[in-house]
């Protein structure tokens, strides 16, 4: 409890303050005549206005109307005024009493409280008051009589009790009265379900003594009550605020809701399917077991599960659940067929709005051989490990736009797929990798290179793995340095080939990634040195010599096996090659050679030649050999 401070007021203000009560503590400073005239006025304008409040909040209820509201509460029956401003704005409250002493007590709220409590002490049983509230440059002014039911001064509502429940949806409402209120007060009472926008109110004539029947209420359905006194209209005071809320829930029967069944489009060892709870209207109670039928095999086995979604063997076929709680099972609803295979549709738009959302459109009518039953849009975020859980919604076939439900987290990457249901089969049409929102990669992909001669290499990298990702990845750029250059290149793929590098030089290669919100920090630096051009050429040379000798050798073994053979060996011969220099001077005949006998044929007759005339120069005495030498006899 913070300090009260008193102060007195001025003359002036004490003057002001005596003539705000209508003419009840006027003072008699000035004449009889003209306080016998003004009296009546003042009381008849305060008579009116008193009214028309009344009225008034019988119609809009002590909310609408009250700025500042002040009730006793407690069996101490302190004073706790209140008002509707939750502004961070200071508030400071001032009490002035008008009987005596004209005193006045402020007190300041703290930030963001917008109530204070006048304990008793303060206050005298029968007197009256006038209060004001002072916050941001504004004031509200409000004047009461300390009395359990004096001018302006708001009850404690009723205090309801636990609702019993008759005769199925039949729910008694019971409430208890204040110690200091009468109970004959009348009361009003209001209700609705849980999430609806307005209330149904119920009159004190049409209310039983502490207590009311609410009958055709949906079943297993939450609903919520309140209850008030009224304002008086015979007298000043104002009744009551609503009561606190008394949250309640109708009985059960068998669900009467149909579940809506959905399968994993993911091909694997096993079939994960999911359904949706049913609401509270269609439940109807608390649903106990969910009842699952399959066949597998030619069999048809039966199982229950507690939560909405159980794993299956892939080859499982006729896949239905429903919902069972104490009164029996509900309705059955069964999983449409298997529609993994996706078949491009260009009448189907999936895309990204400015604020996030994701929507999709259908432009034009699928081509089918018979009328689509709705659409299906599935979505799953897209995570490293795999997703497990699905969310997807049905919209009819005659809407031609669709916005996904949910908040959708940034940088994370989701899966949309469209499907197509008719009413025997399920085709799927469209599926996008989409982000609600881009950032900049929060990692770079790791190089590998390969030297391919002195001055070219080769750089390939992994993709980025999903979480480092953050958006959709439009290009890498490659820095390379080196203590002489360094280059920047820009590309799409995932490998690269780099020309014109310096031989036996030292180079560093960071990459980075760019999605349409910028560029991401670079991966770790990988560090090569080109070779030398000399230790090319040997590699050249030894790799010639390789090739050549083989088949210098091979041609060796060719001419030997095949050539040399033939050629006759001159020192097994010799005796031959000396006859062959002989048969130029003497015809003479193998005697093994056969005789041929031909018939002679006289040649004709010629004129006989002159003789030559051998002239020697006497230089082939000295150089040409004799005919001993040439037999081999000298």
């Amino acid at each position: 409890m913070r300090e009260w401070k008193w102060e007195r007021s001025s003359g002036r203000e004490q003057r002001r303050n005596r003539r705000s009560l209508l003419g009840m503590y006027y003072t008699q400073s000035k004449g009889y005549g003209e306080m016998f005239f003004w009296h009546p006025v003042k009381i008849f304008i305060y008579e009116f206005f008193t009214l028309m409040v009344l009225f008034s909040s019988v119609s809009r209820g002590i909310d609408d109307i009250c700025r500042l509201c002040c009730h006793i509460q407690g069996q101490e029956h302190s004073l706790n005024c209140s008002w509707n401003s939750l502004s961070d704005t200071e508030h400071t409250l001032y009490l002035q009493h008008l009987k005596n002493d004209l005193s006045v007590l402020n007190f300041t709220a703290p930030l963001g409280q917008n109530w204070l409590l006048i304990h008793r002490e303060y206050l005298v049983m029968f007197d009256p008051y006038h209060l004001r509230l002072t916050a941001g440059g504004k004031e509200v002014q409000l004047n009461i009589t300390f009395q359990t039911n004096g001018e302006n001064v708001l009850l404690q509502p009723p205090i309801l009790t636990p609702v019993e429940y008759e005769d199925h949806n039949i729910v008694v409402v019971k409430w208890e009265h204040q110690e200091h209120v009468s109970a004959e007060q009348e009361q009003a009472l209001q209700y609705r379900k849980v999430g609806a926008a307005n209330w149904t109110e119920v009159h004190n004539d049409l209310l039983e003594p502490n207590s009311y029947d609410l009958t055709n209420l949906d079943l297993y359905v939450e609903y919520e009550v309140q209850i008030r006194y009224l304002p008086k209209r015979s007298s000043n005071e104002k009744g009551s605020r609503w009561s606190k809320t008394l949250t309640f829930c109708t009985p059960g029967e068998v669900p009467c809701g149909l579940l809506d069944v959905w399968r994993s489009s993911v091909e694997g060892p096993t079939l994960r399917v999911q359904w949706k709870p049913l609401s509270n209207r269609t439940e109807r109670d608390k649903i106990l077991v969910y009842n699952v039928t399959y066949v597998h095999g030619g069999q048809t086995n039966t199982t229950e599960v507690q939560s909405c979604h159980i794993q299956l063997p892939s080859e499982a076929t006729n896949i239905c659940v429903s919902p069972k709680n104490q009164h029996g099972l509900g309705y059955v609803s069964c999983t449409p067929p298997s529609c993994s295979d996706l078949t491009p549709a260009s009448g189907i738009k999936v895309w990204v709005d400015r604020s996030g959302g994701i929507k999709v459109s259908v432009r034009e009518m699928l081509p089918a051989p018979e009328d689509p039953h709705t659409y299906l849009v599935e979505c799953k975020e897209l995570i490293e490990a795999g997703n497990t859980f699905l969310n997807w919604t049905r919209f009819p076939t005659t809407n031609q736009n669709l916005t996904l439900s949910g908040d959708f987290a940034p940088y994370v990457p989701y899966e949309v797929t469209v499907f197509v249901l008719y009413n025997n089969r399920c085709a799927g049409v469209a599926s996008s990798v989409l982000y609600s929102q881009e950032g900049a990669p929060s990692a770079g992909p790791n190089v590998s290179i390969h030297l391919i001669s002195a001055d070219e290499a080769h750089l390939s990298w992994d993709e980025l793995p999903l979480p480092h990702r953050r958006g959709n990845i439009t290009s890498y750029t490659i820095y390379l340095n080196s203590t002489e250059h360094s280059l920047q290149q820009s590309v799409l793929g995932r490998n690269n080939c780099i020309s014109g590098l310096l031989p036996n030089t030292a180079y560093t290669v960071r990459m980075t990634a760019w999605t349409g919100a910028g560029e991401g920090p670079p991966g770790c630096a990988r560090k090569f040195r080109t070779g030398h051009i000399t230790y090319q050429l040997v590699v050249i040379g030894v790799i010639f010599l390789l090739i050549t000798i083989p088949l210098s050798l091979c041609t060796i073994w060719v001419v030997r096996r095949w050539i040399w053979t033939r050629i006759p060996n001159i020192e097994t011969n010799q005796e031959l090659i000396q006859n062959n220099f002989n048969w130029g001077l003497e015809q003479q005949e193998d005697p093994n050679t056969p005789i041929t006998i031909v018939e002679e044929i006289e040649p004709p007759q010629q004129a006989p030649k002159p003789p030559e005339k051998i002239i020697t120069s006497g230089y082939e005495k000295h150089f040409l050999p004799t005919p001993e030498e040439v037999m081999g006899l000298r």
